[in-house]
């Protein structure tokens, strides 16, 4: 799945963040060259949390059909440690 599937969703979510910027951000003028830093730390969380949120769902769906194809019992270890390159994901 490429960029361009997300454009959408990619103009929508800097329409809302750069309008709650202008909206929100004291002193905009004085703090314009430190902005990026902060979407930075945004988008990261949004990464964050949709790369664990794909990842989630895709374990539950084969964790599903390993139970469904060979009536297996699923044996789980609560905590699974990851990084990506947005981060370590907290547990949840």
């Amino acid at each position: 799945m490429g960029k361009d599937c997300c454009q959408e969703i990619i103009d929508e979510v800097s329409k809302k963040l750069s309008e709650k910027f202008i909206s929100t951000e004291n002193n905009l003028p004085a703090r314009v060259i430190l902005i990026d830093s902060d979407i930075l730390e945004i988008v990261r969380d949004i990464g964050l949390q949709t790369t664990r949120n794909i990842l989630e769902s895709t374990c539950d769906e084969l964790v599903q059909k390993i139970k469904e194809k060979d009536r297996l019992a699923i044996h789980r270890n609560p905590i699974v440690e990851y990084n990506t390159i947005f981060g370590k994901p907290s547990s949840s």
